[in-house]
């Protein structure tokens, strides 16, 4: 039985153009013959992703658990400002660490790009769990402090840096079937 307003070919239609960008987008983590992923870059910036997560966790842990006596005699909004701050630091000199030291300039960028899909997808997530219980406000405040401040922060520094440093690689003059052979 059909509900009212419902189109099941509309419907069929949207699925597989949803089923065809979700299959383009996974695949780029799949690998080619050779072994190697399809999008190196990709599959970088997504695991380093994970690792500044964490280095962003245990920033958060210490400088909560460091500052709050510190700050417990200020304003929350200045207290929150502070220990906002101070995670994010951590966090940026991190990634500015690893940006010198890796050799793909576009590494530490492209993960703070998956850090901000993330933190997009949370507050969808959590927005849809939250609404009509009047939790939405905190939920907004906790996550201007916590999250846009050093996502916006981490953004900003680490595209300087991209823009700074990135050499772009020179087009390759070997035909495509040398490519392939493997050199000893």
């Amino acid at each position: 039985m059909l509900s009212k307003g419902t189109n099941p070919i509309q419907d069929k239609e949207w699925n597989e153009k949803v089923t065809k960008a979700a299959d383009s987008f996974w695949s780029a983590f799949q690998m080619t013959e050779n072994g190697k992923p399809k999008s190196g870059l990709l599959v970088y910036t997504f695991c380093l992703s994970f690792v500044m997560l964490a280095v962003y966790v245990a920033a958060f842990f210490v400088a909560i658990e460091g500052l709050h006596d510190l700050t417990a005699g200020l304003p929350v909004f200045w207290g929150n400002l502070i220990q906002s701050l101070a995670a994010a630091i951590v966090g940026l000199l991190v990634s500015m660490l690893l940006h010198f030291v890796l050799p793909d300039k576009r590494l530490m960028f492209g993960s703070y790009l998956w850090l901000t899909l993330y933190a997009a997808a949370c507050l969808v997530t959590l927005l849809i769990y939250l609404r009509g219980t009047g939790a939405v406000g905190a939920l907004l405040t906790f996550y201007g402090w916590f999250v846009v401040i050093p996502l916006v922060l981490g953004l900003v520094v680490t595209y300087y840096l991209f823009r700074r440093d990135y050499v772009p690689p020179k087009p390759d003059d070997e035909p495509a079937w040398k490519k392939t052979i493997q050199r000893r």
